[in-house]
């Protein structure tokens, strides 16, 4: 979903006249905002409706492995009521201090200015809430990386069970990596963005799946299945506007998602979008490989992060080796299967 970590997780790339790397430790002032030029382009550019991609379900029963094996996992899905879906959130009085108090205060935090998306340095979950709690702010700020499975939070907050079903980072990752903690730690995450906040468009890290429930506030997707490489790699790229790219002399098929609090969103492998947060929002959401069915597009992914070079640091953690045990797994299933036949 959102970058760096988490979901959405690409890294700043290289281009070729601007000093990023300078600019990435807050030295540059030249790059125009990405928060001033793209929000108005957003208001103005004419989109699919969500209908042409997501499907729409009333609540969690039809998110379901029937639902999967239908769609493939290849169509987002929009979940308006979290009943039978089999997610788990904290009561509704839940907020920004209640995560600083349970993660703890002294905790650190990626914390990212919207405004040109680079890093504020040097701040706990208590700074955060003290900020986000500010009569005034002074600074349009975002928190997207804080993934917490392995924090008291952990016991607040379940993923969709088809998630869990799914998912090969639960289900055959061995368990003695898993207690090592060596295994990928990317199935839950905390996001807490102010309003105006954006994140420019992205696919998730290793072509990982996402579930995305909008616990306060709300979130506007922008969606497409479109050139990605070719934007990605263009020397041009920070100033070109990526359904520009995708539309190629046509119309840009691109989808505009609202989810509202309550709803839950899934995102599947290889899909490209843009997350505009009109209000104060916190979200709990994951990243997660969700088997054979589209493996091609998390491989697909991966080269091409390979061959873009993306740092190691912002690619998904032990692709190879969960691929490796997911094949792995699959096959002993398959087999077992067979033999009982």
């Amino acid at each position: 979903m959102e970058p760096k970590r988490g979901p959405g997780a690409r890294e700043k790339r290289k281009r070729a006249v601007v000093d990023y790397a300078a600019f990435d430790e807050g030295l540059g002032t030249e790059k125009p905002s990405t928060l001033s030029r793209w929000v108005p382009t957003l208001a103005s550019v004419e989109c699919l409706p969500a209908e042409a991609f997501v499907e729409r379900m009333a609540d969690g029963r039809g998110f379901d492995e029937a639902w999967a094996r239908r769609t493939g996992l290849r169509r987002p899905a929009l979940i308006a009521d979290a009943a039978g879906l089999g997610l788990a959130v904290p009561s509704g009085s839940f907020g920004v201090r209640d995560v600083a108090r349970i993660v703890g205060e002294r905790t650190p935090v990626q914390v990212m200015r919207s405004q040109d998306q680079s890093s504020v340095e040097n701040w706990s979950l208590a700074d955060w809430a003290r900020y986000w709690h500010a009569p005034v702010r002074e600074d349009t700020l975002n928190v997207i990386s804080l993934e917490f499975s392995r924090t008291p939070l952990a016991a607040h907050v379940r993923s969709p069970a088809l998630v869990r079903r799914l998912d090969w980072i639960d289900n055959c990752f061995p368990d003695a990596y898993r207690a090592r903690g060596e295994y990928p730690q990317t199935q839950y995450y905390c996001l807490m963005s102010t309003g105006g906040c954006y994140t420019d468009f992205h696919v998730d890290f290793g072509g990982t799946a996402v579930w995305y429930h909008v616990f306060r506030g709300s979130k506007v997707f922008y969606a497409a299945h479109s050139p990605y490489e070719r934007w990605i790699c263009d020397a041009d790229q920070d100033s070109t506007w990526f359904p520009d790219v995708a539309a190629a002399g046509g119309p840009c098929a691109c989808a505009r998602v609202e989810v509202r609090a309550g709803e839950t969103f899934f995102i599947p492998s290889g899909w490209i979008h843009a997350v505009h947060t009109p209000a104060d929002s916190l979200v709990f959401g994951g990243n997660f490989l969700p088997g054979l069915c589209t493996a091609d597009l998390q491989l697909a992914v991966h080269d091409i992060e390979a061959r873009t070079h993306v740092k190691q640091e912002y690619r998904f953690p032990f692709f190879v080796p969960c691929m490796f045990w997911g094949v792995k797994h699959r096959g002993s299933r398959a087999g077992a299967h067979s033999k009982s036949g």
